[in-house]
């Protein structure tokens, strides 16, 4: 438990690092390593969160049955809604000086759809909790 503290220390130490590092830097807005550096950085953090992720949902699949049953329908969701955006995202040309394809354009807007997707999820779930535990200590 202890590493797992230490960890999200270590994690938000170098994030804080980074943001300082980023605002203080003068910047040019054709390439920036230090962009790079922070997009990178946020690549390496939404990877370990879904490891993370996977790995408890993994733990938890293999206590029961019906966990195994909620885990698959998990995935089918995610798999349904991801098809739906990308069935959804418009996708172009865009006028750009860097070489940006029409299928770019359609990978980021179902990206933004999906992101848009779990954001209202996320409030809907928040309501929902509030209003259940309203109901459940009645």
């Amino acid at each position: 438990m202890k590493l797992a503290k230490y960890l999200k220390w270590i994690l938000l130490g170098i994030s804080a690092i980074l943001l300082v590092v980023f605002f203080l830097l003068p910047h040019n807005t054709t390439s920036d390593p230090m962009v790079d550096t922070y997009i990178i950085w946020a690549y390496v953090l939404v990877a370990i969160a879904l490891v993370l992720v996977l790995a408890f949902l993994l733990i938890d699949v293999s206590k029961s049955k019906k966990s195994l049953l909620t885990f698959i329908l998990l995935i089918v969701g995610v798999c349904v809604l991801v098809a739906a955006c990308w069935l959804l995202a418009p996708g172009g040309e865009v006028a750009t000086n860097v070489d940006y394809t029409p299928t770019d354009s359609k990978f980021t807007d179902a990206a933004l759809y999906v992101t848009y997707a779990m954001v209202a999820a996320s409030i809907c779930a928040i309501i929902w909790s509030a209003i259940s535990n309203a109901i459940k200590n009645r």
